[in-house]
């Protein structure tokens, strides 16, 4: 339905590449639940995002890694079918088996004129991947040094990408389906710009001039000397909405018809309380 910019200082662990937003917009309506931020140049710029996908998710093997925003050694973390993390001796790595933020064991000895190495079963990498075109290889470590294979790493953020700036239609990618909108549509008609309204006043929106009375869509007052409008409720994705010039029986106004349509979506100016999160209290 609509976002609500929420100007806080959210953080989570560090995403390596990832800059956390100056400040988040918050789902409202059939958006609940929903979160919209700039995710910077390499994700596309603006995004709208499940509560919990404020990061990119990754990808080993078509193995699926969802992030925990847990800090590990500075860091968040994933998991799935194993876990990536951050660890002090190697960097980033990639095992199984063990909890995140073990620190992987790798030695070797001499045996038969050769090394043989020894340890944990695990992987080790630069840093995951930035963008979702980016890939990572991850060399195999410890006891596997030698006969194990290099895997793959990618990136992929399920997300509503902004098609054409900050506000407007936003589609799915990577997994996410159809379209969201932030912003909120802006109409004009008859030299006039109409702005829908963020919240309903007794269950309808108004639009700047237009507004909901006597059972009606107008434009000005029902019953005025001067004249007033009628139509419809204007919509986003529908036609032009006809405004007709009516006046009260005997009235000598005069007055031509208003033709609304869609312009743009825009950012709003209105204000509302908004609800971020709950706290135990301490006693």
């Amino acid at each position: 339905m609509s976002f609500q910019l929420v100007p806080s200082l959210f953080r989570i662990p560090s995403v390596p590449s990832l800059s956390p937003p100056d400040a988040i917009w918050r789902g409202k309506g059939s958006d609940e639940g929903c979160f919209a931020f700039n995710a910077g140049y390499s994700w596309g710029g603006h995004v709208i995002v499940r509560d919990g996908n404020f990061c990119p998710c990754l990808q080993i093997d078509g193995q699926k890694l969802t992030p925990v925003y847990t800090d590990i050694n500075g860091y968040v973390y994933w998991q799935g079918g194993g876990y990536v993390y951050y660890t002090k001796t190697y960097g980033w790595v990639y095992m199984s088996g063990m909890f995140p933020g073990y620190e992987p064991v790798e030695n070797y000895k001499f045996e038969d004129g050769e090394y043989v190495w020894q340890g944990d079963q695990f992987y080790t990498f630069g840093s995951p991947p930035y963008s979702p075109e980016s890939e990572v290889e991850m060399r195999p470590r410890g006891s596997i040094s030698e006969s194990g294979s290099a895997k793959t790493l990618k990136a992929i953020w399920p997300r509503w990408a902004a098609k054409s700036g900050e506000f407007g239609v936003y589609e799915g990618k990577d997994g996410e389906s159809g379209e969201k909108v932030k912003g909120l549509p802006q109409f004009k008609g008859g030299g006039e710009t109409f702005l829908r309204s963020l919240n309903k006043d007794k269950g309808h929106y108004t639009y700047g001039r237009i507004h909901y009375a006597s059972g009606k869509w107008v434009i000005g007052e029902v019953g005025s000397a001067g004249g007033w409008h009628e139509g419809s409720e204007p919509k986003a994705d529908g036609g032009a909405v006809t405004f007709k010039f009516t006046k009260p029986e005997g009235s000598d106004a005069q007055g031509s018809d208003i033709s609304v349509s869609f312009d743009k979506y825009v950012c709003g100016d209105e204000t509302d309380t908004a609800y971020l999160g709950s706290a135990a209290t301490w006693r």
